[in-house]
Parts: structure tokens; C-alpha cells; sequence
């Protein structure tokens, strides 16, 4: 029974622990993964997972290991904030694939990019012709950004001397029925307006309500719990 407590204790320990070190560690760490941020990952959460089960490990021991391992993401962010020549070194820098629709061979060869994974990449991005790119260029997340010829490019606006309303974003009020006062008070609106347009639309209770937000015209936005569409499984 001491075992299983002891365990019990020492995985809240661990729990507790990652999440705060991940907190410390930034939002890099659960979107664009380096190589080198995709191993402290996995190696911090294989001590997180040792130190839960195995007795023979301390509390200190157990916690020094995560912190070290937290810690040199930590640091290697600060570098590249500070010094252009570290974030060089560290992060590395973008790699031109493709210049002017003719494909850079001798990238491929040093960024280890084989021709079906480059065609890959610009048919997911909607370039199935390699001639109709003028820049793919991978960038130091990993991901390959196109960008297309000027006569490849979808038409704006701006192209035909058309003027186009602005868009703003959209402010959440309203989340899994749970009323975002603090956006209300963001906007200068309180709750009774919210709920007058929330009878506008024939809804009665905020409770009802999965998301509920104002765009960019100052419309309240409504979509309500338990209202699914009829859907059709062809995907």
C-alpha cells in the first residue's frame, strides 16, 4: 500500500512539474518542434515517466533531471532573441528549394529532401506545376513555404484598384456556456446587453450557448449546444 501511495505522490509530483516547466518553456514547445526541441520533449517526458514508477529515483534527482532538461530550450531561446549569429547557429536559417521555377538540386541533397516529398509539398500548397513557383523555401520550422509567380497569383483587391471593407477580430463572449465578462467589459458592454441579444435570437439561457462571439460588423454570433448539422460521410 506505501508502494502505491508513494507512486501515487511522486506521478502528481511529476505532473505538476511538467506542466509548469512547459509553461517555462513556451508555446514552441507544443507548435513549431525543432529536431533538438522534439528530443527534450521526449527525453523530459521519459523522466517525468521514470521518476513516477521507480522508487530507487529521489524527489531531488527526479526534479534536478526535469529542470535541466527544461532549462536548455529556455536558454536557447534566450540566445536567439538576443544574438542574430546565435539564432543562426541554433535555429539555422531558411533553405531556397525551388528559385524562379528551376529546382536548387544542391539544397535538396543538403537539406535531405527527396524529389517526391518536394512535389508533395507544393501540391499541398496548391502548386502542381513546378514552373508556376518562384520561391519555395524551407523554412527553419521545417515547413516549406511557395510562393507562386506574379501571373500564378490569386487576384486582391488591391490588383483591380477595389477597396475593401476592413476586417477586425472577432471577440469571443460567450464559450461552452461560460460568459467572458472580461471581453464584455473589453468591448464596454455588460451582461444585460448580452442577454438582450441573446433574446433577439431566441435563446434564453447563456447555459445553451457552445460559442457565442461579435465579428467585425458588431454582430452577435450565435451556435448553440446540441444543434449539429446533418452530415454526410464521404470524407
Amino acid at each position: 500500500m506505501n508502494e502505491i501511495a508513494s507512486a501515487a505522490f511522486k506521478s502528481i509530483i511529476s505532473v505538476v512539474s511538467l506542466f509548469i516547466l512547459a509553461r517555462l518553456m513556451g508555446k514552441k514547445q507544443i507548435s513549431q518542434l525543432s529536431f533538438f526541441d522534439y528530443l527534450v520533449g521526449m527525453s523530459i517526458g521519459s523522466i517525468a515517466a521514470t521518476f513516477a514508477i521507480d522508487s530507487s529515483i529521489s524527489y531531488y534527482r527526479g526534479i534536478t533531471s526535469l529542470i535541466v532538461y527544461a532549462v536548455f530550450p529556455i536558454l536557447m531561446s534566450y540566445i536567439s532573441l538576443k544574438s542574430y549569429n546565435g539564432r543562426k547557429f541554433l535555429d539555422g536559417v531558411p533553405t531556397i528549394l525551388i528559385q524562379n521555377g528551376q529546382i536548387v538540386e544542391r539544397n535538396l541533397i543538403r537539406t535531405r529532401i527527396n524529389m517526391n516529398d518536394l512535389l508533395a509539398e507544393c501540391r499541398l500548397r496548391n502548386a502542381f506545376d513546378i514552373s508556376e513557383v518562384q520561391f519555395a523555401i524551407l523554412e527553419t520550422s521545417g515547413k516549406v513555404s511557395l510562393q507562386m509567380k506574379s501571373s500564378n497569383q490569386p487576384l486582391t483587391p488591391n490588383d483591380i484598384d477595389l477597396s475593401a471593407s476592413y476586417k477586425g477580430l472577432c471577440t469571443n463572449l460567450i464559450i461552452d456556456g461560460n460568459v467572458l465578462y472580461k471581453h464584455l467589459r473589453a468591448l464596454g458592454k455588460d451582461n444585460a446587453w448580452l442577454i438582450n441579444g441573446l433574446r433577439d435570437q431566441d435563446i434564453d439561457n447563456p447555459a445553451n450557448v457552445l460559442l457565442a462571439y461579435l465579428d467585425s460588423n458588431n454582430t452577435l454570433r450565435c451556435h448553440l449546444k446540441h444543434n449539429d448539422p446533418r452530415t454526410h460521410s464521404i470524407l
